[in-house]
């Protein structure tokens, strides 16, 4: 439960008093250190001041049963669109990301949310932002959120507001955690962890550990997530299976309706292996081979360590350490290809497959057949080998920050200097079919002994591949397919291994901050006191760097033909290719690229008493980023009026900006998205764009304080108006556009300069006549997109009884989201796409970057605490929303509420501590939606009911 700072809490915390480098005093003997909370860099800054901050605090974790990073942020009321779990399948962030887990304040985008670790930056990711899975959970103090813009403090990142995470730096004697959490069809997660400190008069040491392994959860072992094709058209439903499609061209079945005399059927064992016959459609439902988690493990590792240098001056040290594997992250037996009509999918008709298909099912291809084509992927319904492909994931980061902290000239002036460095590596790899390796074996050339110039088809080590059910002998689940050609069954399998590879890609981030910072206090005063005030500069290095395997390297291997042969048997008719996407199937190929730069800032603030009840922060913060990008001079004001002892009234208004990040400016990267016009799966390239502007946003917040003896609430209302955000072209839009503006062949707009720049977006299949069917892959840019104005209101209510001995405290807390308005969609050229609309409430499933926006979410709670134990339940509400473009009964995602039980007993005089917690412990399902998954995985839970047994054991300090 993440509570709002409240001062019979904690009386020394002073809102307000710095995130980042935030010059906090040094102890002195009799007098308490004081604690500083995100918000101003200024000591002293009035307690609860114009700032909205949310504390959750150490013993709010233990609380909860100790949740890890992932349902620590799924937790967050102000955060939703969160990655945290698998979703493979989106492209707002989700693709690739497996293991991440970040913040996304008001669902604006993760990137968009600043995370600070200590008060100091941290390497982030231009997509997804900070991963914040690399920070040890046991290492954790307590999480700052500031819920409102602070670009004018903290440059850059902090649209949405700031994340802080506070460690230990003070624990003494031994922590040690274990814990195991389990769920139906899983062996669960289990993680052990540790932390150690010691003090001397001057020296504080922490260090803490943590190991963490997860098991796989199947799709299939949740029998909501596989739904018929009927009930969820796009549940991991492609129209590109194996059995698939068969697409002779007959000469007598040409007219004016089919000029190109196909005469379409599914393959007739389509259903017998557990295909869905619709028409002349086989769907194949990939979902079958995906997890809803993957196998991790995580090792993580910090320590810190604070030496007083002298009475007035600290010195500060802290280390980290995080690697996340996932040795087998599974994915579909196959991808679809790309080109499926091209002259390297033609299949002879004297193979042997083909003759076989004849024999068994007569008449299925026309006699007067001239052309046979497939929609086929290389395997499907009978896996790879009878299993799922597997890819790999695995990230390591470091982080190392020093710096001095205290007071000069007898205590007047504050400072803070520090050096932050912090690196992520981030390498991925999975399976892929290579185009011409394919063409080889469709004209029985293929294998590894086997040379296409010179071999004969099916003689030797030369074997056919064979696209049709009388090559796949049994389903992965034991479906036994009795027209299996066992000769042709044992040519595909011995080819599997031949025609796929592994290509992968390194991501690098590094990110070297040097911060200097000086707080003081005027001889300036006011109503209220003196004048406070802040300086600091900032300058920040920031490098990229994609390195690419060898083999989906597009500077080495830029085109999907290099032998000869394949001009030879017309496969291709040159090894050059107009469009370089690499010689993979369905994965494009990836440019290598290094970049780097440095970003210089400097801030101003000012902290006004005006009166006793009357506060102001001033701020003004500069930054440049050279070049192209420039600079920005971003102000914010916020105040504080305490109208009652009981009522205080708070707001803000600031600007802020964000330099586009390196990797949005060059290269390109690949996901798979649902095409509806093809009804499939295409590859879609996200392109680079050296002309983006940066993206600024207008940030606003007014609220209400009630702090009485037992009750404590606030309400306050947000507003944020975006100039220029980045985001990507949406290629459904693109495809609406395409359509509209009659660009198809035949259309009156062909040959007009806006379909002409539209084509520009869409790869069509060699020598098709340019209908949105013959879509090969798509390709859009980064762009500085439509303006977005979103606003809502946060509210916290809580009340504490005295009962039975006890404490009993009730309460709520929650967001309403009013709005997420966008204005029209264009693409880079300035094209109208679609029109905007309000995108609050809504599933936004694959478009333009948006991830879904709950417009409501809600807790209720009660906890009880009483000597040795305590209790606390907690329900957990997400409204309804919209998917308008969902089949009707799908148009409408249900609201889901859960409950969460807690309970912790302290032992040994508080040295021990057991906790058995329930989450969702009326096993709800998540709703269903309109997704690849048949939910929302950026919202709701998937695991149902899980039960979590948790042990901590402290000695040899003070408890």
């Amino acid at each position: 439960m993440l509570v709002q700072l409240r001062p019979s809490r904690l009386l020394t915390v002073l809102i307000g008093s710095l995130f980042a480098a935030a010059p906090s005093a040094i102890a002195q003997e009799g007098v308490e250190e004081e604690i500083v909370v995100t918000g101003s860099f200024i000591r002293g800054t009035p307690e609860d001041a114009a700032l909205p901050v949310d504390v959750l605090s150490r013993d709010d974790l233990d609380q909860q049963g100790s949740p890890s990073i992932v349902e620590l942020v799924r937790n967050l009321g102000v955060s939703n669109g969160n990655l945290g779990e698998t979703n493979q399948f989106n492209s707002s962030g989700g693709q690739g990301n497996e293991g991440v887990a970040t913040v996304n304040l008001r669902g604006l985008g993760s990137a968009r949310t600043l995370v600070l670790l200590n008060g100091r930056r941290h390497v982030s990711d231009a997509v997804i932002g900070v991963d914040i899975s690399a920070i040890p959970a046991v290492a954790i103090e307590r999480l700052e959120v500031l819920k409102d813009g602070a670009a004018a403090l903290y440059g850059s990142d902090a649209i949405g507001g700031v994340a802080n995470f506070i460690t230990r730096d003070r624990f003494e004697g031994v922590e040690l955690r274990a814990s195991g959490q389990f769920l139906d069809e899983s062996d669960g997660e289990f993680d052990i962890g540790g932390i150690w400190g010691f003090s001397t008069d001057r020296l504080h040491v922490a260090l803490s550990a943590e190991y963490a392994t997860r098991d796989k959860l199947r799709i299939r072992d949740r029998d909501w997530a596989l739904p018929s094709q009927a009930e969820n058209p796009q549940a991991g439903y492609s129209t590109i299976g194996n059995p698939g499609r068969l697409f002779p061209i007959s000469p007598s079945a040409i007219s004016a309706a089919n000029p190109s005399g196909f005469v379409p059927s599914a393959d007739p064992e389509c259903a017998t292996l557990g295909g869905t016959v619709s028409g002349s459609t086989c769907f194949f439902q990939f979902t079958q081979f995906d997890n809803l988690i993957e196998d991790t493990k995580t090792t993580k590792f910090f320590g810190e360590a604070n030496y007083e240098v002298s009475d007035n001056v600290e010195f500060h040290f802290e280390a980290l350490y995080s690697n996340m594997e996932m040795d087998d992250c599974n994915t579909s037996p196959s991808y679809p290809p790309q080109s499926l009509f091209g002259p390297d999918r033609l299949i002879p008709l004297d193979h042997p497959g083909v003759i076989d298909f004849n024999s068994k099912y007569p008449g299925q291809i026309p006699a007067d057949t001239v052309a046979l084509f497939t929609l086929t992927r290389m395997t499907g319904w009978g896996g790879f080998f009878g299993e799922a492909e597997n890819g790999t994931r695995e990230t390591d980061t470091y982080r190392v920050s020093t710096g001095l902290n205290g007071t000069l000239f007898d205590e007047d002036i504050g400072f803070d200097v520090a050096v932050s460095w912090s690196k992520r590596d981030r390498a991925t790899s999975g399976p892929d079919m290579f185009v011409e390796r394919m063409a080889f074996a469709l004209d029985g050339l293929g294998g590894d002994g086997c040379d296409p110039a010179t071999g004969t088809p099916g003689v030797g080590p030369c074997m056919y591949y064979t696209p049709f059910s009388n090559g796949v002998a049994q389903s992965f689940d034991g479906r036994v397919n009795p027209n299996a050609n066992p000769n042709l069954v044992a040519m595909n399998e011995a080819l599997f291994p031949w025609l796929v590879t592994d290509l992968g890609s390194e991501n690098t981030y590094e990110l070297l901050v040097f911060d200097l910072t000086f707080d003081g206090v005027m001889d300036v005063e006011l109503g209220g006191g003196n004048i406070g005030w802040a300086a600091g500069i900032q300058t920040r290095n920031e490098k990229y760097e994609l390195k690419p395997d060898a083999i989906n390297d597009l500077s080495i291997n830029p085109c999907p033909f290099r032998d000869p042969a394949s001009i030879t048997l017309g496969h291709t008719a040159s090894l050059d290719c107009a469009s370089p996407t690499g010689l993979f199937a369905f994965l494009s190929g990836t440019a290598p690229a290094d970049t780097e730069r440095t970003v210089y800032g400097g801030f101003v603030e000012l902290a006004l008493p005006f009166s006793d009840r009357l506060d102001a922060q001033f701020a003004l913060r500069f930054e440049d980023y050279g070049g192209d990008v420039g600079s920005t001079v971003d102000p914010k004001v916020a105040i504080r009026f305490q109208a009652t002892d009981a009522i205080a009234l708070r707001g803000s208004v600031s600007s802020t900006f964000r330099g586009p990040p390196q990797n949005f400016l060059t290269g390109r990267s690949t996901s798979l998205q649902f095409v509806g016009p093809v009804n499939a799966f295409k590859a879609v390239d996200t392109l680079g764009n050296d002309a983006l502007d940066p993206e600024k946003a207008i940030t606003s917040n007014l609220g209400i304080i009630f702090d009485f003896d037992r009750f404590y609430g606030s309400l306050d209302y947000w507003r944020f108006d975006f100039e220029d955000p980045f985001q990507i072209e949406s290629f459904n839009s693109i495809l609406t556009a395409y359509g509209n503006n009659a660009c198809t062949a035949g259309g009156a707009g062909v040959g007009s300069q806006t379909c002409n720049d539209l084509a520009t977006h869409i790869v069509f299949q060699a020598g098709s006549a340019g209908n949105l069917s013959d879509i090969e892959r798509l390709e859009v840019n980064w762009i500085n997109g439509t303006d977005i104005t979103t606003s809502g209101v946060d509210w916290l209510a809580e009340y504490d009884f005295d009962v039975g001995g006890g404490v009993l405290t009730v309460g709520t807390q929650g967001t309403h989201t009013i709005e997420y308005e966008t204005e029209d969609f264009l693409d880079v050229n300035g094209i109208f796409l679609t029109a905007g609309d309000d995108f609050a409430g809504n599933l936004n499933d694959n478009r333009n970057t948006l991830t879904p926006i709950v417009d409501l979410q809600a807790n209720v709670f009660a906890k009880f605490s009483s000597g040795r134990h305590n209790a606390q339940v907690i329900g957990r509400y997400w409204g309804e929303y919209d998917d308008p473009e969902a089949i009707s009964s799908l148009q409408t995602v249900d609201s889901m509420f859960t409950v969460d039980l807690n309970y912790t007993l302290s032992l040994m005089e508080d040295q021990m501590r057991v906790n058995v917690s329930v989450f969702n412990a009326l096993d709800e399902d998540p709703p269903q939606a309109q997704t690849d998954l048949n939910y929302d995985p950026y919202t709701h839970s998937a695991f149902g009911r899980m039960i979590k047994v948790g042990l901590v054991y402290q000695f040899g300090g003070a408890y």
